[in-house]
C-alpha cells in the first residue's frame, strides 16, 4: 500500500514538472520582492499561487499532448501516455491546482495579478500548445509565458503593469526562453520530427541552429545588461558580478560558432543557461536587500 501511494505521489510530482514550475515560481517571487523587498505572508501566498498555476498549465499540457508524448522516447513514459494517470484525473488535478492558485494569488495580491495569471495559463495551453503543431517558430509567441510570472509577482505587490523595472525583466525572460528551447530542439529535434511536430531541423541544419542559438544568447546577455544600464540593478558589486557572468556565458557559448553541421551541444549548455538566469534572480534579490 505504501509503495502504491509513493508511486502515485511520484507520478503526480512528475505531472507537475517541478524542475520547471519551481523556477517559474521563483521568478514570480523575485518580481514581488523587487517591488516590496520584505518577506511577508503575501509574498509567500503569491509565490505558491504562481507555482500552482504553473503546475496547472503543465498538467493540462500533458493532458492535451498525451498522444504526441506517446510517440517520443523523451516523453512516452510520462504518467499520462504511460497510463499511470488517466486523462480525467490529470484534468481534475490541473483544475484543482488552477483554482487553488487563483485563490492564493488573490489572497496575496489582487485581482489584476489573478487576471494576468489566468491569461498566462490560457496563452500557454490555448495558443502555444497548439501553435507547436503548426509552426517550428512557436517558441516565439510561447516565450511570453516565461515573461509573465515576474509581472504577476510585481503587480501582486502593488506595482504597475508598465513600470520600467518589470518591463525590462519581462523582456529578458522573453528573450531567454528562445535559445533555451532551441538547445532542446538540437537534442530532440528528430523525435519532434517523427512525432509530426514542425521542427527547426526541417528548416536549418545543426550548424545554422547553433549560430542562431548563439545570436539569441548574445541578445539575452544584452537584455540582462539593460537591467544595469537602466538602473533596475544599481549596486556596484552586483553589477560587476552580472557583467562577469555575462562575459563568461558568451565565451562558453562561442564554441557553438565552431560546431559543424553535425555538432550538437550537450546538456552543459542548457544547465549553464539555467544557472545564468538563476544568478540574475539572485542578484536582483541581493540588489534590493543591499539597497
Amino acid at each position: 500500500m505504501k509503495n502504491n501511494s509513493a508511486t502515485r505521489l511520484s507520478d503526480y510530482l512528475q505531472l507537475s514538472k517541478l524542475t520547471i514550475t519551481l523556477p517559474v515560481s521563483l521568478t514570480g517571487f523575485t518580481g514581488f520582492f523587487m517591488y516590496n523587498p520584505h518577506l511577508s505572508t503575501k509574498l509567500i501566498l503569491t509565490s505558491f499561487g504562481i507555482l500552482l498555476m504553473a503546475v496547472s498549465a503543465s498538467a493540462l499540457n500533458q493532458v492535451q499532448e498525451a498522444g504526441l508524448d506517446s510517440r517520443m522516447n523523451r516523453t512516452y513514459n510520462r504518467p499520462i501516455p504511460a497510463g499511470r494517470i488517466k486523462l480525467t484525473y490529470g484534468s481534475i488535478f490541473s483544475l484543482c491546482c488552477f483554482l487553488c492558485g487563483t485563490i492564493l494569488i488573490f489572497s496575496g495580491g489582487n485581482i489584476k495579478a489573478v487576471l494576468i495569471a489566468i491569461f498566462t495559463v490560457l496563452w500557454y495551453n490555448g495558443v502555444y500548445t497548439y501553435s507547436k503543431r503548426i509552426t517550428a517558430f512557436a517558441v516565439v509567441p510561447g516565450a511570453l509565458t516565461g515573461a509573465l510570472p515576474p509581472l504577476i509577482g510585481w503587480v501582486a505587490a502593488g506595482g504597475g503593469i508598465w513600470d520600467k523595472p518589470i518591463i525590462f525583466l519581462e523582456f529578458l525572460f522573453f528573450i531567454g526562453q528562445i535559445p533555451h528551447f532551441w538547445l532542446l530542439i538540437l537534442k530532440y529535434g528528430e523525435e519532434y520530427k517523427k512525432a509530426g511536430i514542425p521542427s527547426l531541423i526541417n528548416i536549418f541544419n545543426t550548424g545554422q541552429i547553433n549560430r542562431l542559438t548563439f545570436t539569441w544568447i548574445v541578445t539575452s546577455v544584452i537584455a540582462a545588461v539593460f537591467l544595469c544600464y537602466f538602473e533596475v540593478i544599481k549596486t556596484g558589486a552586483v553589477v560587476g558580478i552580472l557583467l562577469i557572468a555575462s562575459v563568461f556565458l558568451i565565451w562558453k557559448f562561442s564554441s557553438l560558432l565552431h560546431s559543424g553541421s553535425d555538432g550538437k551541444p550537450n546538456k552543459k549548455y542548457s544547465r549553464l543557461l539555467d544557472l545564468y538566469f538563476l544568478l540574475i534572480l539572485i542578484l536582483l534579490i541581493a540588489d534590493r536587500l543591499i539597497g
